[in-house]
């Protein structure tokens, strides 16, 4: 009897799971229809992103009204292990994170805990700067980037940072600011370092201690945390180089609160969902109704169109094409050296998406066909059609912009403005640097644009742009850029100094070499770095980037209307001439010593120095390292070798190719010559 009995249940328990299992087939096919052009949308557009080199893993996910509708992995997380990315694969966030520092702070400003308008000074005491407007700055300010800080202080590892408020702070008591605080929004990470400094400091806790507890747990929010490359989950995805398919680490990004969190497409859509209406009660209305406004500075509307920045840490909390229709859409969007992510969220629909790439892409171009797709899925409001347009028939340039030709420079970049010969248009060419540089301007334009009913056309590249003139400075601004449908400042003209002062040394044609990289930090920032003049600038210098000589041993931020900038010092050290800027110091290249034939010992001395060395004749190397050492080839902008991620057991180093060593004070090196 109990045998059968047995059976019976068996059968009832094989026929109960057979209706479940049919039951989540109908119930994922009601789904794909019903939500057919958002699944369609992420899949075409993903998948175009992995194949097309942008990326090797994906995950996206869509949530409305507190539902997960659609989550999926796409591409692979580690080829070695044929590991598939799947709803619970992490990635690395970048700039997302910043909305989390966002809502840390709004949670203490519900308690009444912080303030937006009160003084950072306030809160972070130790904070200091040179200039002394700093004290103007507020809370509010670092978050809709209009503090006037230079910019990024610290930089992306392959290992955890302790030391990234310490060397912040650093930084800033040597620095000036750009611009009067409050004056204009400009993309700034260090505001939202300071900002995660303050949730320590009001909260006593640890910022991703407060984090966990007021944020990931109450959201549900369980494949969340510090950045990949810090607490190395199982599964997270893994970054592969499009050109060379190796296999980078996990990247930690230390600085949480600017970009230095990881999590999954799914949990990104419950933070998203806590700014709807009818979501999770993380906040209060009123501090809802903060971070869903515009947050103008004195410069707003100074442009033909909407700006970026003026808000509460998002890219935008108004789209054109949505609001036009009576729908706001706020969004953010990360990437770091091999991650980008975004999160797109309708508030007054209860719709999230987000989507998160190992690779270097736009996270706001994949994010966005996918929240088109779903506003047509739910009939809420019909998303941008581009309109197929012929190139303008050329119009004369008006005379009164003839004094905006002249020099430019943009966050990194140095060119020159020239109106065409037939007065129709302008070419922006390369600008010319250093003393021996001709006067004869380059014959082909980096863009060129034509004139037509006061705008400027690039009909190739599908560009837009106008002059103007904003405060007596002078701009190129970029016009209804695509996705974000904002204008956004693209150069900054660069007057001539009237009584120009040169720095104590010859910065013309000279190559500096960092000295103070730490051996976990990715390659980007430890590049040679070339000085030189401006050809028709006195007064003027390249030195990563534009900057303005104002003594012998000090030049300030030429292009103070961009992202990411730092001041010049020339200071003594070890009996030459070093440089200083931002946190990073430099010596000249005359540092690496001419590597011989045989075994090259380095050293790295009590000050941790980087030690570099010179190859001024092609040779094979082999390399003997300590375990926690670097070491790099490096040639021109190209990284020939790297010691965390190739295992090369020799490498050629091409003639005039430079060798990074980095390590802790005694460590030895050894470069074989073969």
């Amino acid at each position: 009897m109990k045998k059968v009995r047995g059976i019976v249940l068996l059968c009832f328990f094989v026929i109960a799971l057979a209706a479940s299992v049919c039951e989540a087939k109908n119930s994922a096919a009601a789904y794909d229809e019903k939500y057919k052009n958002a699944i369609t949308a992420a899949r075409e557009t993903m998948w175009k992103a992995i194949t097309g080199g942008q990326g090797s893993g994906a995950s996206v996910a869509v949530m409305d009204n507190g539902k997960i509708v659609y989550s999926e992995g796409i591409g692979v997380a580690d080829r070695a292990k044929n590991s598939p990315v799947n709803k619970y694969t992490r990635f690395n966030i970048g700039s997302t994170s910043k909305m989390f520092v966002a809502a840390a702070v709004m949670i203490l400003a519900d308690e009444g805990k912080v303030m937006l308008d009160c003084p950072v000074v306030k809160y972070i005491p130790e904070f200091t700067m040179k200039d002394p407007r700093y004290k103007d700055i507020t809370v509010r300010m670092l978050f809709n980037h209009s503090s006037g800080l230079p910019g990024t202080s610290t930089a992306t590892g392959y290992e955890a940072d302790a030391e990234t408020h310490k060397v912040l702070l650093e930084a800033m008591s040597r620095a000036f600011l750009k611009h009067r605080p409050g004056a204009m929004s400009i993309y700034c990470n260090d505001g939202f370092t300071l900002a995660e400094i303050i949730v320590e400091k009001v909260s006593g806790m640890k910022f991703m201690d407060f984090v966990q507890k007021r944020i990931f747990k109450p959201l549900g929010m369980k494949n969340s945390g510090a950045s990949t490359g810090e607490i190395l989950p199982e599964n997270a995805a893994f970054y592969y180089d499009p050109a060379t398919g190796k296999k980078h680490p996990h990247e930690a990004l230390s600085v949480y609160g600017a970009g230095g969190l990881s999590s999954t497409a799914e949990d990104l859509c419950r933070f998203g969902y806590s700014f709807c209406e009818g979501g999770p009660a993380l906040l209060s209305k009123a501090a809802l109704s903060e971070m869903r406004k515009t947050q103008p500075t004195s410069f707003s509307d100074k442009l033909r169109g909407p700006q970026m920045m003026e808000q509460f840490g998002w890219e935008y909390v108004n789209l054109a094409t949505y609001a036009a229709q009576n729908v706001q859409v706020m969004a953010k969007g990360g990437n770091t050296t091999y991650n980008s992510s975004d999160m797109q969220i309708v508030p007054e629909k209860g719709i999230a998406v987000s989507i998160i790439i190992s690779g270097k892409a736009s996270g706001e171009a994949l994010a966005r066909p996918i929240l088109d797709g779903v506003m047509k899925d739910k009939n809420i409001a019909r998303p941008k059609v581009k309109d197929v347009k012929k190139p303008v028939e050329a119009q004369t340039v008006p005379d009164e912009l003839a004094s905006y030709e002249g020099v430019y420079t943009s966050d990194s970049k140095i060119a020159s403005l020239k109106f065409d010969e037939d007065k129709k248009g302008f070419g922006i060419y390369e600008a010319q640097r250093g003393c021996g540089a001709n006067d004869k301007m380059p014959e082909t334009p980096i863009y060129a644009f034509r004139y037509n009913a006061g705008f400027f056309y690039n009909h190739e590249k599908n560009l837009k742009c106008y002059l103007t003139d904003v405060d007596g400075v002078k701009y190129i601004v970029l016009s209804d850029i695509d996705n974000y449908e904002v204008d956004s400042l693209a150069f900054q003209k660069l007057e001539p100094v009237k009584n120009p002062v040169s720095m104590k040394i010859d910065m013309n044609g000279k190559t500096w070499l960092i000295r103070n990289a730490r051996p976990f930090i990715v390659y980007g920032s430890i590049m040679p770095v070339v000085s030189d003049s401006i050809k028709g600038l006195a007064g003027y210098i390249d030195f990563c980037g534009a900057k303005k000589v104002e003594s012998p041993d000090f030049a300030s931020i030429a292009a103070t209307s961009f992202r990411d900038q730092a001041e010049l010092y020339l200071v003594e050290k070890e009996g030459g001439i070093w440089a200083l800027s931002g946190p990073n110091l430099f010596s000249r290249d005359g540092c690496a010593k001419k590597i011989e034939p045989g075994v090259n010992r380095v050293f790295i001395g009590i000050d941790n120095y980087n030690e570099w060395l010179k190859v001024e004749k092609g040779a094979i190397l082999g390399f003997e390292k300590p375990d926690k050492g670097r070491i790099m080839i490096l040639k021109g902008e190209s990284t020939l070798f790297d010691s965390v991620v190739d295992d090369n057991k020799e490498i050629y180093a091409p003639e005039g190719s430079y060798i990074f060593f980095a390590g802790s004070a005694g460590d030895v090196f050894k470069a074989t010559v073969r």
